[in-house]
């Protein structure tokens, strides 16, 4: 072997190394195909109770959503993310504005009322959503936001933006800015007219 050819295989396989970091630091939560595709993350079919106790389905949201996982007794990362969404929804006309849902990690603590209760402080532009653990999994991991199972402090602190097909569209780091999250959801609205 000549020198160009163990460099070539070490930039693969540094390559290779950098993208498996990736990966497991996501929690290895994009499916990825054999021959390294990266596959579409969609939110599954399940439906979820929203603050009012009512059905919620996340795949198929008619304007599309933001999604933020976290629970009602975070006292850091969660009512700042949840201030600048809502902040964020403010200049979206309400009849066309993707549905912003919070949704919980801790079942066991954040039943429809309490979540209703929690979510007034941005006066319930945001809707909460529980359900079974299991269920909640699926949708966390469809997501890439682990599976939910961990300690609620554990949670992810992204927002994610979800298409009308339930597809993730994007991750939004949690210092973005409302502007930012304006922005992110005015282009998931021109994507639809």
């Amino acid at each position: 072997m000549n020198r160009a050819q163990a460099l070539a295989i070490a930039l693969v396989l540094l390559a290779a190394g950098a993208a498996l970091a990736v990966f497991t630091a996501r929690g290895g939560a994009t499916p990825v195909a054999f021959d390294g595709t990266v596959r579409a993350r969609r939110i599954p079919a399940v439906v979820l109770t929203d603050d009012r106790g009512a059905p919620l389905r996340l795949d198929a949201p008619a304007h599309g959503a933001i999604v933020i996982a976290g629970y009602t007794r975070c006292t850091d990362e969660c009512p700042l993310t949840l201030a600048k969404v809502a902040t964020a929804l403010r200049p979206l006309d309400h009849r066309t504005r993707p549905q912003a849902v919070f949704v919980t990690v801790d079942p066991v603590h954040d039943d429809p009322a309490t979540l209703h209760r929690y979510l007034r402080a941005w006066d319930n532009t945001i809707a909460g959503a529980t359900g079974e653990r299991a269920t909640l999994s699926r949708v966390l991991v469809a997501l890439g936001a682990g599976d939910g199972r961990g300690p609620a402090r554990d949670h992810d602190t992204r927002a994610f933006i979800v298409g009308r097909g339930g597809d993730v569209r994007a991750e939004l780091p949690a210092d973005a800015t409302p502007a930012t999250i304006t922005a992110a959801l005015r282009a998931l609205g021109e994507e639809h007219t």
